[in-house]
């Protein structure tokens, strides 16, 4: 098999206001033993083959030493066969950072980073949550600049008080380094978050409508004109830079999932690692498997996920995958919603501007018109 891989590093220094992902405060025993258990599951996972890419993400993996890094590539070495040019990522914080650590990350086996600077502006960060401050994020944008040729730089939008010249300067400043990618996401409100809470009573209030379609299309003008190619709903790219781990999710490419609330998919199978960090050790320790999931995905499953997943590119999909709706498809086309050529169809830039109800269109659309056995 060929697969993707990711690595969960479940640590932050603290949790930020809109984040519902899987982290803990930095603890460095916990630290040890949950890197010990990640070690002992790669080590002993079933599958074996070929690697593309590799994405360390979290959580805040830049909290890890430069040693303990390079020692997880090493361990993947061993146990898969990880290609020549591999993209192997690293997401990073830059409050975790000073020029030698990047240096260090450098020489470790990973070539490329992703920065979440996410704003330029003090007030925004403080809102966030953030753990860093714009200067921070200078500094490291200058020194991950010097090291690493290929660098990503997540930004977030829709944020309660960002107006479009607070966002056009975050953008500015970014662009200014180089980077050879740019992820911009819209602030969304997840369930259990302090944000969630800051919503329902009434302390803030997050942008009309018509303010975040400013907002994107502030963002997709912008990198248009300075070269980017708009390759996913929220993913700006150089010719030839676009992250390929994310492309192998978005294509539904075989990928498996190591440490705590880790997901892997293989050969239609999806299997989910237990989410608690301290059960996570325990079960490796234990059991030596984190497992706590596994589903065997139907036709329908996959005929959905796929929908899902491909229209959020540029490359799109086979037609004769949603020929059921062909209807749907001709009024979408008419909207100026979506493009058919060659047998495939994806969104315009103002399909993935309305990305979310042309995707639900078409998904309710097929599974009212087909029949698929499950």
């Amino acid at each position: 098999m060929s697969a993707a891989i990711y690595i969960h590093i479940p640590f932050c220094i603290k949790k930020c206001n809109y984040c519902d992902f899987s982290s803990i405060p930095f603890n460095e025993p916990i630290k040890d033993r949950y890197l010990k258990a990640l070690m002992k599951e790669i080590e002993t996972t079933p599958f074996a083959g070929k690697v593309e890419t590799v994405y360390i993400g979290g959580g805040t993996p830049s909290l890890l030493a430069p040693s303990e890094v390079e020692a997880i590539l090493n361990k993947l070495e061993q146990k898969f066969h990880i290609v020549h040019g591999a993209e192997t990522t690293l997401e990073v914080n830059p409050g975790t950072i000073n020029l030698h650590k990047v240096r260090a990350l450098s020489n470790t086996g990973i070539n490329r980073l992703s920065i979440g600077i996410q704003s330029m502006n003090p007030m925004e960060l403080r809102f966030l949550g953030r753990v860093h401050d714009e200067t921070d994020s200078r500094n490291a944008l200058k020194w991950i600049s010097r090291y690493f040729d290929n660098f990503s730089v997540d930004i977030i939008y829709g944020i309660p008080g960002q107006d479009l010249a607070g966002l056009r300067d975050t953008l500015t400043q970014a662009l200014g380094y180089k980077p050879t990618h740019i992820s911009a996401y819209e602030l969304s409100v997840e369930k259990g978050t302090p944000l969630s809470y800051m919503l329902a009573e009434g302390k803030i209030m997050l942008p009309g409508d018509d303010d975040k379609i400013a907002m994107y299309e502030l963002v997709s003008d912008l990198l248009a004109g300075k070269g980017y190619l708009h390759y996913e709903i929220s993913s700006y790219s150089r010719k030839g830079y676009h992250c390929r781990h994310n492309m192998n999710y978005w294509m539904r490419g075989e990928y498996l999932g190591f440490g705590a609330s880790a997901h892997t998919l293989v050969r239609e199978t999806r299997l989910r690692n237990i989410q608690d960090i301290t059960g996570y050790i325990r079960l490796m320790e234990e059991r030596g498997r984190a497992v706590v999931e596994e589903i065997i995905l139907t036709e329908l499953d996959r005929v959905n996920e796929e929908i899902f997943l491909k229209l959020r590119t540029d490359r799109g999909i086979n037609a004769d995958t949603i020929s059921t709706a062909s209807e749907l498809l001709h009024h979408l086309e008419q909207e100026g919603l979506i493009l058919k050529k060659n047998g495939w169809i994806r969104l315009t830039e103002k399909g993935m501007l309305l990305s979310n109800r042309v995707i639900v269109e078409i998904l309710d659309t097929i599974e009212k018109a087909t029949v698929i056995p499950v």
